[in-house]
């Protein structure tokens, strides 16, 4: 098996048991078409913010400690939009609670972590870089999406 730090559970690995400040997720909103999510940030009481991405090398999630994004107007191809996560945002009901545990998820084949699957105290939230397209659940992920632990 092919791993590289840092991989989500590493990066996270400071954060076990801080407390979930906020949720705020950026999304494509292009006219005639559905809100596209493009990517999420995490932010962490006394432990930074963290945003979750679509990897530049395949499907690989980059989870990167690092500053909220801002909205950007992209002309004719629409724009984004920062927002705080709202339900049914699946980190949005995670909001106020601590970090238990962070798993990596894998897919099918050797490789390193496509997606991981947050454990909060009452809720998880699962990720994954799938298609090239940034993929998230409350509690695991859809069968279509396989990212699954190791």
């Amino acid at each position: 098996m092919i791993m590289f730090d840092p991989t989500p559970e590493h990066v996270l690995a400071p954060v076990i048991g801080a407390e979930l400040r906020r949720a705020d997720v950026q999304w494509h909103v292009a006219s005639g078409h559905d809100d596209s999510l493009i990517r999420f940030w995490l932010t962490f009481a006394d432990g930074g913010t963290f945003g979750f991405h679509v990897g530049a090398d395949g499907e690989v999630l980059d989870v990167i400690q690092e500053e909220l994004g801002i909205d950007a107007d992209m002309g004719p191809y629409g724009r984004l939009e920062v927002r705080p996560a709202i339900a049914p945002d699946p980190p949005a009901d995670a909001v106020g609670q601590r970090l238990l545990e962070v798993q990596n998820l894998f897919p099918a084949y050797e490789g390193s972590p496509i997606g991981a699957c947050l454990r909060f105290e009452t809720v998880a939230v699962s990720v994954a870089d799938w298609d090239d397209e940034l993929r998230w659940a409350s509690g695991d992920l859809p069968a279509a999406v396989e990212a699954r632990p190791r």
